[in-house]
């Protein structure tokens, strides 16, 4: 028997494994010997696994093609795109060019698919006027007095801290669990939406949710159910400010690239990174519903400026987003070492651990340069490349490393938002 070396695109039915198959953080997806099915392909291209060794039989396999972009007018638009939203310092660095050019292709599939894609704001011949009140600019609240007059612990949903509660307990079991998991409706849908989802390819489904919490682990759960209570209770923020689906897609993009980084540099608790870049941004929520008038103000002007909205945020209030979500994250008892890299995001060299949330900073960049939702901001600023030099990924790695989210974003979502539920 000999053996081939092919990617999972090649991968077929009926081919089989010459080699155990193991997933980027170590766990045992296939063993050798077993035959491969399309759910078990979908099932890698989740997981990351981009090449596998197969039996290899008489016939040759043959590599599908890339994709080849040959429309010389389909080329000038995909530029013209992907210029009007990234920084013309990313020529000049390896990576930023190497992550614009991945950009350029993405969006030029897109256009040849007839996928819509956003569209910049008018940016207006002059800059927009400082809101007034009575006559006078309206001035910014300090951070701490927008955390202290935000949600306070006993109205924020408390499945998390339930959940946490019974973890803590000396005399819990996976049945109290399930007992409190089962009472959260939304929690539950989602709990039994992931465990069927080709993340852990299980051939029929699980239907139970003790046997859900016991496939998934009580980390993942906590996570997801902080996941779930965080978007339920931001849900009913104007669609005037904000798209709270796009923000959450965003969100979410965020959380799965910042999740793939650390498996990719065998970091433990990889759930803290999901955490981190799924609540990177919850401080802009807490901005759009307390100063409404301002962060339109901000909004318009980081379009006119076209810098991204982090720098207007700091120039306007004196702080940023990212310093009030670690403030509202402290407010409600979440891990510090979740804070510091909510925190830290836009400048992951002021954190105690800049390699940590150098992961976050980065995930932030792919999910903006891919327009993975937004959460206001239109600009994508630059990678630090402290933080890519930290990470010790190669630009050549950059599109493995994106297309892999981009597959787990698709489960994500659905796990989230599937298509039949309704708003958000």
């Amino acid at each position: 028997m000999s053996v081939a070396l092919i990617t999972v695109n090649a991968l077929a039915e009926g081919m089989v494994l010459a080699n155990d198959l193991h997933a980027p953080n170590g766990r045992m997806i296939l063993a050798r010997g077993a035959v491969v099915r399309s759910a078990h392909v979908r099932m890698l291209k989740v997981w990351g696994v981009s090449e596998v060794d197969v039996e290899k039989g008489g016939e040759e396999i043959t590599l599908p093609e890339e994709f080849a972009l040959n429309e010389e007018e389909l080329r000038r638009r995909s530029d013209e795109i992907v210029d009007s939203y990234f920084p013309p310092a990313a020529y000049g660095d390896d990576c930023m060019r190497e992550l614009r050019r991945l950009c350029v292709l993405r969006t030029a599939r897109k256009l040849k698919e007839g996928i819509s894609l956003p569209e910049l704001p008018e940016r207006g011949d002059r800059p927009p006027q400082m809101p007034l009140r009575d006559g006078l600019p309206l001035e910014p609240i300090s951070p701490y007095t927008l955390v202290r007059n935000e949600v306070r612990l006993v109205s924020y949903p408390d499945i998390y801290f339930k959940i946490k509660e019974v973890l803590e307990s000396p005399v819990s079991s996976a049945a109290h669990i399930g007992e409190v998991v089962s009472k959260d409706p939304s929690l539950s849908a989602r709990l039994l939406r992931l465990v069927n989802s080709s993340f852990y390819g299980f051939p029929t489904p699980i239907e139970s949710i003790p046997r859900a919490i016991a496939i998934i682990g009580v980390n993942e759960l906590t996570t997801l159910a902080l996941a779930v209570s965080t978007i339920n209770f931001f849900r009913h923020v104007p669609e005037r400010y904000v798209d709270m689906r796009s923000f959450w897609e965003h969100s979410l993009a965020c959380g799965v690239f910042s999740r793939i980084l650390a498996y990719a540099k065998r970091k433990p608790s990889e759930e803290r990174y999901f955490l981190a870049g799924l609540l990177h941004d919850i401080g802009r929520l807490v901005l759009y519903r307390k100063m409404p008038e301002l962060m339109t103000f901000a909004l318009r002007l980081a379009v006119y400026a076209r810098i991204p909205l982090f720098r207007i945020e700091k120039r306007l209030f004196g702080f940023d987003h990212a310093h009030l979500g670690q403030l509202l994250l402290r407010e409600w008892r979440i891990p510090e070492t979740i804070g510091h890299l909510v925190g830290d995001h836009h400048d992951p060299f002021a954190c105690e651990h800049p390699e940590d949330a150098a992961v976050i900073h980065a995930a932030d960049v792919f999910a903006l340069a891919l327009r993975m939702g937004t959460s206001g901001s239109w600009f994508v600023p630059m990678l630090e490349k402290e933080a890519w030099k930290t990470l010790a990924l190669s630009p050549a790695s950059l599109e493995s490393l994106l297309v892999q989210g981009e597959r787990q974003m698709q489960e994500t979502m659905n796990i989230f938002f599937p298509q039949r539920e309704a708003g958000v």
